[in-house]
């Protein structure tokens, strides 16, 4: 278990980058740092790890506080974004060198590495240098040389963001399972939010060294606790739409809907394109607009209706995309719509 209690890193010239962190990652647990760059989640990572020292506050791993000791002594294990695996090292030498300073000797270390080499397929490739090997290769054997030591929490940052887009998607699925074989604490650090809404057991949102919102990937996509994270999370941004109550009913962007909110409060009414609906008939609960723009996802097309002041994005089924520059009504489904009030969930 990873407990973090009041942690704050302040970097010359009075830049925050951490601002008083309370967190506790469970034993097992999958958890992923999720933000824009310079929220201060690698920050936070590698203050974990011991390579950065906070300011104030304290770390602790399996109950033992570990906030000064130094990075070798904390029983962690951290894959760079860059791999930053030995380029005059052959994949064995790479994969046991974490043995090696610890003294463990070669004959024991060497079997070890042609053991974990074995579970990431990599058997093949051990007399090989980083320069003979792919870019997924150098990842797997990255992710090798983490598993030899048997650390107690596993600290990814950015590790897949090198990949190209198939390869993240295999590498996903392999990390996800070798983490759930392996039981270890992992800390995942990574500003794409789908590749965290797809490996996490929790997600933390991040923002100018604050954690925003902590909640499961469902929790976090389906009912975000602030406009920052609505707009942040998912692959289509959330419509946010300013509304008043007026007449016991609740007026955006044209349509009249249902509230049980007082006369004269402003709110911002938010759905998600995936949770909204086209009509090609007019209807009172419904965004009247015009399509400006459709765009292809594959089995599903997102069509953009432009409005008198602003966009709004629906997703529709494949083969159902209206033609540009006809008339269109968003229709929301009420059980998905949210409420927010100066940016905070209200409803």
């Amino acid at each position: 278990m990873i407990s973090l209690h009041g942690l704050t890193k302040v970097f010359p010239g009075g830049v925050h980058a951490l601002d008083g962190i309370d967190l506790t990652v469970a034993d097992g647990e999958f958890f992923a740092l999720l933000g824009p760059s310079g929220c201060g989640k690698t920050t936070l990572l590698r203050t974990i790890a011991g390579l950065e020292t906070p300011t104030s506050g304290t770390i602790r791993i399996n109950e033992q506080d570990v906030t000064t000791l130094p990075p070798g002594r904390r029983d962690v294990a951290m894959v760079f974004q860059d791999y930053a695996i030995f380029p005059h090292m052959n994949v064995t030498d790479n994969i046991a060198y974490p043995l090696r300073i610890k003294k463990v000797p070669r004959a024991e270390r060497t079997t070890k590495a042609a053991d974990v080499a074995a579970t990431l397929s990599l058997t093949e490739l051990l007399h090989r240098r980083p320069g003979q090997l792919s870019g997924g290769q150098q990842q797997r054997v990255a992710l090798a040389r983490a598993i030899a030591c048997h650390p107690t929490v596993f600290l990814f940052d950015e590790p897949l963001s090198n990949l190209d887009a198939r390869l993240r998607l295999e590498a996903r699925t392999f990390l996800k399972r070798l983490q759930r074989d392996l039981a270890v604490t992992t800390v995942f650090v990574t500003h794409d939010q789908a590749e965290a809404l797809a490996l996490a057991d929790r997600i933390a949102v991040m923002s100018q060294g604050r954690m925003i919102q902590v909640g499961t990937p469902s929790d976090i996509f389906q009912r975000p606790a602030t406009t920052f994270v609505a707009s942040f999370i998912g692959s289509t941004p959330m419509n946010l739409l300013p509304g008043t109550v007026t007449g016991g009913a609740l007026h955006v962007a044209g349509a009249v809907l249902p509230t049980t909110l007082p006369d004269g409060q402003d709110i911002l009414y938010g759905v998600r394109p995936e949770y909204t609906d086209l009509s090609t008939t007019e209807r009172p609960d419904a965004f009247p607009g015009t399509v400006a723009v459709l765009e292809n996802l594959g089995t599903a097309t997102l069509v953009t209706l432009e409005t008198d002041s602003r966009f709004i994005q629906v997703v529709v089924p494949e083969g159902a995309e209206p033609p540009l520059g006809t008339p269109g009504w968003a229709v929301p489904r009420q059980n998905r719509a949210l409420l927010y009030h100066d940016g905070q969930l209200i409803s």
